[in-house]
């Protein structure tokens, strides 16, 4: 099980030239060590041995054995292709430099974040595991104009004697369509056929881990490429690709069967070229296979210091190491077999028999059960054989213990690919003082609501339907607005809904009145009357254009009117609250040139992010923060995106990102315009928030997203507050 480079020298156990002892001592234990030199001979035998003259053979890496930026770039130097599971993989490997269009992207349940990055990021081949996600990518390609090869993934049904965990072929596993589901490969099919810009090469087929006879490849050539033939001739599609998968066995233990890795791939290559002399149309014009294990597997070892021994009552005897199951779930998982030795007492005529176990607090927490060692002190340095694949890539923060560091030895080089985990590292996501939040919703149709259901009849909507969601919201306070869509009375109006108002059903909630648009205002005096009734806030307008303003749906070449900057003015005056929301980008920059205090934008969205005609544009962003204003973005769905699937929490916060970054923490805030009890408008929020009860969601994903506790509680309150709570006109008194 000694990996490539490793030797012994007096009695100590080498790999390269260092002593496993000294590294042991300078990186810290557990401590994963990496022979570079077994590294790049596995890379050679399968370069020597994975080829054919008849067509092209691609080796694919497939990261989920280990991956990190310096195996990246090991596999970038040797032209090999690289496969990930995930978005987390697709990040590292962009960001460790490696090719993109030498990635493969593989996974059975894709989010549509995945699926974006990976038509993003212009990935060589998707994997599309399912009739439903071929649905989805389909549906993205056409809305980025992208194009996209893809291979379909089979499940052919063929057993490859491994455990029962690692098989992934048969008809029952959770892993792609099965070869004998035509309906739905045909339904598949037509999608293809009419796409614009996906393709399909070929398939992908996987029968498992772990694989010692070459007869379980061979198997699976034959089935896929006989598949392939019938499948071309029933849908005239001619498919050129055929990606077997990995699974290619090592040894763990003495008695393992040790596979000739280069007789297997000759075997290997030798069975499709059979296969395409069997159809003069459909052949194979690429061969791919995707080894992780068997390239990293025996070239890793993991080093541990011994503690103390102990022997039970029973007269088991156990020895104790400084890791265990979180740095090596195999054992646990899979029943995984592992052989060991003593690094610095590497021959030994007396054996005992032990059972090496971590320090986890698991009764399963065992590494190797039944081994004979040598004789052992404390403070020894175990060596566990055969660990470079599936042990870094799965370990875990289990007990709150530390990940070791990753090494990579080559002759007298050593390279750190992951440092050690720091405790900092290990906590920096968690939230030791998280404060109670509470937000200022600075829009809310709140008064248009109570009058509308009053004069349906409804006196009791306030207490029978605001106040309970209210009650189970983290929103504190709001800016409750007359939204004026018609022509109606509008001093009646709003007297009419003041007057359901009990806010001795809400306990400390803060209220500051406003008007979304004054198209139903008479003539400018009576904003004194408005005034006078509590109003501290106004729009000049909705979407219309009207004596005042012109609004987003008017004449864009039309800006505020004379009797509007008279209006503009007499709030200034009385110092109430100037709202920007709605108005065109003329009436927003004349208001602008005489005005100069007090102005927010309530509720609107970034355009560069979504060109939605209500969202603002980075200069509008950049002449509200020069007056110090704030900019309240809504949760109104079609503001954050035009595409269905991302009318989500996600992409919300995405403008939240991006408003930040124009106009400074200081300059946002919320103004989320919940429309779920407005009959006109039912579902129009983003569906992670549809209404007050939910929007804590926002403050879990400020944090999720690295937004500080300060951060968080300015934007969500103090923003707003501290720069208006002299308008607050009603107040709930606390019990």
């Amino acid at each position: 099980m000694r990996t490539k480079s490793m030797h012994v020298q007096d009695n100590v156990l080498y790999m390269g030239e260092y002593s496993l002892v000294d590294l042991a001592k300078e990186y810290g234990t557990p401590l994963y060590v990496y022979d570079e030199v077994g590294i790049n001979d596995k890379i050679e035998k399968f370069k020597n041995n994975f080829y054919s003259d008849k067509f092209e053979c691609e080796v694919v890496y497939a990261s989920k054995a280990f991956i990190a930026p310096y195996m990246c770039k090991i596999l970038t130097q040797n032209n090999f292709s690289i496969d990930s599971v995930s978005e987390g993989d697709m990040y590292l490997i962009k960001k460790s430099g490696f090719p993109m269009n030498k990635v493969v992207a593989h996974g059975n349940n894709k989010l549509m974040s995945e699926l974006i990055m990976a038509l993003d990021y212009g990935v060589e081949y998707l994997v599309v595991d399912n009739l439903t996600e071929l649905l989805k990518l389909e549906y993205l390609a056409s809305r980025k104009q992208k194009h996209l090869k893809t291979l379909i993934r089979i499940n052919p049904g063929i057993e490859a004697h491994t455990h029962a965990y690692i098989e992934t072929s048969l008809l029952s596993s959770k892993f792609g369509e099965s070869i004998h589901a035509t309906d739905i490969l045909e339904q598949m099919i037509a999608v293809y056929r009419n796409s614009k810009y996906l393709s399909l090469d070929g398939f992908h087929a996987h029968i498992g881990s772990q694989i010692n006879n070459p007869n379980s490849f061979l198997s699976e050539v034959k089935t896929m490429c006989q598949f392939m033939r019938d499948f071309s001739e029933k849908t005239g599609f001619s498919f050129r690709t055929l990606d077997i998968g990995g699974g290619f066995a090592i040894k763990y233990l003495d008695d393992d069967v040790e596979i000739d890795l280069p007789t297997m791939l000759q075997l290997i290559v030798k069975a499709v070229e059979e296969e395409n002399e069997k159809s003069p149309t459909m052949k194979i014009e690429k061969l791919m296979i995707e080894p992780g294990r068997s390239l990293v597997g025996d070239s890793g070892v993991t080093l541990y210091t011994c503690g103390s021994k102990k022997t039970t009552f029973s007269g088991k005897k156990y020895i104790f190491i400084d890791g265990g199951m979180a740095d090596n779930i195999r054992p646990a998982l899979y029943q995984a077999k592992y052989t060991v030795d003593i690094v610095n007492q590497v021959t030994s005529p007396i054996k005992e028999k032990y059972d090496v176990v971590g320090k986890c607090c698991e009764s399963g927490d065992i590494i190797v059960t039944d081994a004979m060692i040598g004789e052992i002190h404390k403070g020894d340095i175990m060596v566990v054989y055969s660990t470079g694949a599936y042990c870094y890539s799965m370990s875990m923060n289990y007990n709150s213990l530390a990940r070791g560091a990753v090494i990579f030895v080559n002759g007298n080089k050593v390279t750190t690919a992951i440092r050690k985990q720091s405790f900092e590292h290990m906590f920096e996501t968690c939230v030791y003082e998280e404060k109670d939040m509470k937000i200022f919703d600075i829009h809310s149709d709140m008064l248009y609501d109570l009058n509308k259901q009053s004069l349906l009849g409804n006196h009791t909507r306030f207490k029978d339907y605001h106040v309970p969601q209210l009650q189970n919201s983290c929103i504190k306070g709001a800016v409750w607005t007359m939204y004026s869509p018609d022509d109606f009375n509008l001093l009646k109006a709003v007297k009419r809904a003041i007057s359901k108002i009990d806010l001795q059903e809400l306990p400390g909630f803060e209220v500051i009145l406003g008007l979304e648009g004054l198209r139903n205002l008479e003539k400018v005096e009576d904003i004194n009357k408005l005034y006078k009734l509590g109003f501290r806030h106004a729009m000049l307008t909705w979407n219309e254009e009207n004596k005042y303003a012109t609004g987003v749906a008017g004449d864009a070449n039309r800006g505020l009117t004379e009797e509007g900057t008279l209006l503009i003015k007499r709030m200034e005056e009385l110092g109430m609250i100037i709202d920007l929301a709605h108005l065109n980008e003329k009436s927003f920059y004349d208001v602008l040139k005489i005005a100069s205090k007090n102005i927010i934008y309530s509720h609107g969205c970034v355009k560069d992010i979504c060109n939605h005609r209500r969202n603002v544009t980075d200069e509008q962003m950049i002449a509200l923060k020069a007056v110090d204003g704030l900019l309240g973005l809504t949760l109104a769905k079609n503001f954050v995106s035009p595409i269905e699937e991302e009318k989500d929490l996600e992409h919300f916060l995405n403008h939240l990102d991006k408003a930040v970054d124009v106009m400074g923490i200081d300059h946002v805030c919320f103004g989320f315009d919940f429309m779920d009890y407005l009959s006109e408008f039912p579902n129009d929020n983003i569906i992670d928030v549809p209404n007050a009860t939910k929007a804590y969601r926002i403050i879990e994903g400020m944090r999720k997203n690295g937004y500080s506790e300060e951060e968080i509680e300015k934007i969500c309150w103090s923003n707003f507050y501290h720069r208006y709570q002299d308008k607050i006109v009603l107040k709930g008194e606390k019990k």
